[in-house]
């Protein structure tokens, strides 16, 4: 779904900077505050997605299936690449700006001052899809987990069919810094009775695996396995995907998987006009919405302006979990192999991992150029954690690049960072006058 690029309003501006950076777990305030509220979303089905990566793209991908198939769908998610708005979307309309500011409005002067001045940056966020869904009429909705799963904000409504896409370690500060004690933050999004769609043992180390079956039994949550007998090689992938890199591919089968569970439980019974085979032929469609958590995922461009055109594969990976994905997908795809590097763009928020990042991805990169991007949480100038030399924006990173006569005629540039990263590189091509089209050789 196309979005054009507009400043924030000073509404979101205010919100966001006032309370995006505060993080405190628990679901007494949301609860509260949609108790207060009517319990908005409560009524229509859910589809909840959580996982160390791989959850954008699942999300992504099977609110699409659904909309193939003429479901009216809500698709919750986060961080946004541009704007605030990306983040609550409606499979047949553009929520705008003003429709959010409405509902921010609308919250702030019915809840009590007492509950309102307590809640987070994502309360109010989760709470405002959850308007907007009711408004809209969505059929069924598809909640992406934010941060770990059994204190999101996400996990205040029971979902319908769950999905844990992979594990791996990020967000120790929050979530710790032991693979089985993030496993079961994951897992807090089960529920008794309620399938739950995992990525399987290939990606997750074996702890994880076994955390995730065992909370799975002990909570009796039927558990679907990616890699078992029943893990999805029967169901047909749309042209689109069969191109993509394994790991996407698997998300797409992940997507599948959860959408079949979905209608056969009886709330999908009012969905069983759809039938997956012609799902699937609708899929590539050009006229079918597209969300932004598909963009930027292992996404391959020509960017060109003038008499200058470069060949960029860019993904919003950020940990070291996603960087050795990464790198087996450069393989792959024959953009970078061990005799045969490619130059690098790349920025990293300065609470991530950068050294884990920098060994999974190392022996696939030739030359790189580092970037800052305007976020107190950007890399520091004197970082070293990655080599390279470090520029004090895309811009002037892009600059550099294209003025290298050894880079001109080197294999796909990787770029690839943060969410936050990936969206500012989009917007300096937007701004900057450079054509951005979909790689089709």
């Amino acid at each position: 779904m196309s979005k054009n690029i507009s400043p924030e309003p000073s509404e979101i501006l205010e919100l966001f900077e006032k309370r995006a950076t505060v993080i405190k777990p628990g679901l007494e305030r949301i609860r509260s505050a949609l108790a207060f509220l009517g319990n908005p979303g409560l009524k229509t089905p859910r589809i909840v997605i959580a996982g160390t990566n791989g959850k954008g793209s699942t999300s992504g991908m099977l609110w699409r299936l659904f909309a193939a198939g003429g479901v009216r769908v809500g698709l919750f998610s986060s961080p946004h690449l541009l704007e605030f708005r990306e983040r609550i979307t409606v499979s047949d309309r553009d929520i705008s700006n003003d429709i959010i500011i409405a509902h921010l409005k609308t919250l702030k002067k019915c809840l009590p001052e007492v509950l309102w001045r307590d809640l987070t940056f994502f309360e109010i966020n989760t709470i405002l899809a959850f308007l907007i869904f009711d408004e809209q009429g969505t059929e069924l909705n598809v909640l992406e987990v934010g941060l770990g799963g059994r204190l999101d904000c996400v996990n205040v409504y029971d979902g319908d069919v769950t999905v844990i896409t992979s594990i791996g370690m990020d967000h120790e500060e929050f979530l710790g810094s032991e693979i089985s004690g993030i496993a079961r933050e994951k897992a807090g999004i089960m529920r008794s009775g309620v399938p739950i769609i995992w990525g399987g043992r290939e990606s997750s180390e074996a702890l994880a695996h076994d955390t995730i079956v065992k909370a799975a039994q002990e909570i009796g949550a039927p558990i679907i396995e990616y890699n078992s007998a029943v893990g999805g090689d029967d169901l047909p992938l749309p042209a689109s995907i069969h191109g993509r890199p394994e790991f996407l591919r698997k998300n797409f089968r992940l997507a599948q998987l959860a959408m079949r569970e979905f209608l056969f439980l009886e709330k999908g019974a009012s969905f069983a006009k759809i039938r997956l085979q012609d799902v699937i032929k609708h899929y590539d469609d050009p006229a079918l919405p597209s969300p932004v958590t598909l963009k930027g995922r292992f996404e391959r461009l020509i960017i060109s302006r003038n008499n200058i055109s470069r060949t960029v594969l860019i993904d919003v990976c950020h940990n070291p979990h996603g960087a050795r994905a990464l790198a087996r997908a450069l393989d792959e795809m024959g953009v970078s192999t061990e005799g045969q590097p490619t130059c690098c763009l790349i920025s990293v928020l300065e609470d991530k991992d950068a050294a884990g990042i920098w060994a999974e991805i190392k022996s696939k990169i030739k030359e790189i150029i580092r970037f800052q991007i305007p976020s107190p949480r950007t890399w520091s100038a004197e970082d070293s954690r990655v080599p390279g030399i470090m520029m004090e924006s895309f811009a002037s990173a892009w600059a550099e690049a294209v003025g290298r006569k050894n880079w001109a005629d080197s294999r796909p540039w990787l770029i690839f960072g943060s969410v936050a990263a990936v969206g500012e590189v989009f917007l300096f091509w937007k701004k900057d006058g450079w054509l951005v089209e979909p790689f089709t050789h």
